[in-house]
């Protein structure tokens, strides 16, 4: 009996003082051998069943050292820095895909009050131990529906999101829906120009030898290997592109295209770190890749950001006033006529 337990249950061998003794005579057999291994294929099977969980959570803790590791910058840099000197003072901002809060915190300075949105739990999870303020909220949403009421903003930031959004048009709707009439869209995606082949999100598609090269000797950023493994193309939009998105229902206020050759190159350092020194090389990366941001390269360029205004509606007095007067004018034509 104690012999079936050992081997049925042999975690409870080390805990009893006989069956030490017993697997002590028989350490150095064969039928002991093959018994463990017996045991250790069948512990092995559940270990086996779980390996997706456990590449989740590496790639949780990969993405969580990576938004942790982000320095805290002291002023706005790159994409920030644009959308702070577009936003208007003491606005109401939403700012979709906030991330880790990178941007945030230094949009918070500028307007009344902040609501930043994020589907990445990790991230939302990192920026609300990094931003701690009364003028700051972090919501996490679904991807589909904004959770605030309509007319709820005075401005709407998207900082290199839209490329990320598989329904834009939607996207389009619910930004249209919560910002108010003479509000303001800020929004940041990749230029669609000479330097769209350098983007390393599509580089398994455009050069698959490279990438597999890049990947085996460096460090990929999580999500570069996420993406490329969708098989989807990273977008990139054009001035054009973009106006196309919003159909008229926006009038364009600003358009600027920044960051070049330099930009699209550090940006390629970023995703592949070297497996030495990789928090310092990302860091001399994006100071490299902020400082090249905030030169304006015309069609040259690697970056597009544009902002555009929804158009103020009529009160609604005035919209009656004007249709009865336009009602009164024709019945005074036709009474004109019949007379």
């Amino acid at each position: 009996m104690l012999l079936w337990q050992t081997l049925k249950r042999p975690k409870l061998a080390a805990d009893c003082v006989p069956s030490r003794r017993f697997w002590s005579v028989f350490r150095n057999t064969k039928p002991f051998a093959f018994v463990m291994m017996s045991v250790s294929i069948l512990e092995a099977e559940p270990q086996l069943a779980a390996r997706p969980d456990q590449d989740d959570v590496l790639l949780e803790a990969e993405k969580r050292a990576f938004h942790t590791d982000m320095p805290r910058l002291p002023i706005a840099l790159d994409r920030g820095r644009v959308a702070r000197a577009w936003l208007p003072p003491n606005a109401r901002l939403l700012d979709i895909g906030c991330s880790s809060g990178m941007h945030v915190r230094h949009l918070a300075r500028k307007a009344q009050y902040v609501a930043a949105v994020d589907v990445d739990r990790v991230a939302l999870e990192v920026a609300r131990r990094k931003i701690r303020s009364s003028r700051v909220n972090f919501f996490q949403y679904d991807g589909a529906q904004l959770p605030f009421a309509d007319e709820s903003f005075d401005a709407v930031s998207t900082l290199d999101v839209l490329e990320h959004v598989a329904d834009r048009e939607a996207l389009v709707c619910e930004v249209l829906r919560v910002l108010r009439p003479g509000g303001v869209w800020t929004v940041t995606v990749p230029y669609r120009g000479p330097l769209t082949r350098f983007s390393p999100e599509n580089m398994s598609a455009d050069f698959p030898r490279l990438f597999a090269w890049l990947r085996a000797w460096t460090r990929p950023q999580p999500w570069i290997t996420g993406h490329n493994a969708t098989g989807r193309r990273h977008h990139h939009f054009s001035i054009s592109d973009m106006r196309n998105l919003i159909a008229g229902r926006m009038t364009t206020e600003r358009v600027t295209r920044r960051g070049s050759l330099p930009y699209a190159l550090f940006y390629l350092g970023l995703c592949f770190r070297p497996r030495r020194l990789a928090r310092l090389w990302t860091m001399a990366c994006g100071a490299a890749m902020a400082a090249d941001y905030q030169i304006a390269y015309g069609p040259f360029a690697y970056n597009l950001a544009m902002q555009f205004r929804k158009p103020v509606a009529a009160p609604l007095a005035e919209l009656l006033e004007a249709n009865a007067d336009g009602e009164e004018q024709v019945s005074l034509q036709w009474s004109r006529r019949a007379a």
